[in-house]
């Protein structure tokens, strides 16, 4: 049991860092969206650039957060029929929700992902219209970076899943707080 927990914390660690590093990117999204807000207001120095690169940062954050999020237990969940299930029930749903949906969809997006980064960066993808920003493919390769980090997070719960059910009195919740 212990090493499926020290395992479970070396796979949430890349989750962690994701969301530190989406936490500054708040920060430049922040600026970025200040620095438009008044160059338009101010200044008529509007840009098509500087939207698309708000829209990018903004949903890197997002992609890149669902690892963490899965970690921390803040992700959208209908408890309307978990709720009055016991918790070994839950823990047993968590289990083939993980395995079932979770990583093999995942795994799809990935491996589709990829091809989908790929293409755009052989093809030297840019913004429609040529006003906005070039090279498409990187924030194209958040998508297979969100989609590992999700694996990676759905096996950190996953790990402490079991040791929950095996041995409740070691962790009582697989999910950090």
């Amino acid at each position: 049991m212990n090493t499926l927990l020290r395992l479970s914390d070396l796979l949430a660690i890349p989750c962690r860092l994701a969301a530190r590093l989406c936490g500054w990117l708040l920060l430049v999204l922040a600026a970025v969206i200040l620095y438009d807000v008044i160059g338009r207001r101010f200044f008529s120095t509007g840009s098509f650039k500087l939207q698309e690169l708000e829209w990018h940062i903004h949903g890197a954050i997002a992609v890149l957060c669902f690892g963490w999020t899965y970690l921390a237990n803040a992700h959208v969940r209908i408890d309307i029929f978990s709720a009055n299930m016991r918790q070994d029930t839950r823990l047993w749903l968590e289990i083939v929700a993980i395995v079932a949906f979770l990583i093999p969809f995942m795994l799809l997006l990935t491996w589709f992902g990829y091809d989908f980064v790929l293409r755009s960066f052989e093809r030297g993808e840019g913004s429609s219209g040529g006003v906005g920003l070039p090279n498409r493919w990187i924030i194209k390769s958040v998508i297979p970076i969100g989609a590992l980090l999700t694996i990676s997070g759905g096996l950190a719960v996953l790990f402490k899943v079991i040791v929950a059910l095996r041995r409740p009195d070691m962790l009582q919740s697989p999910w950090e707080t």
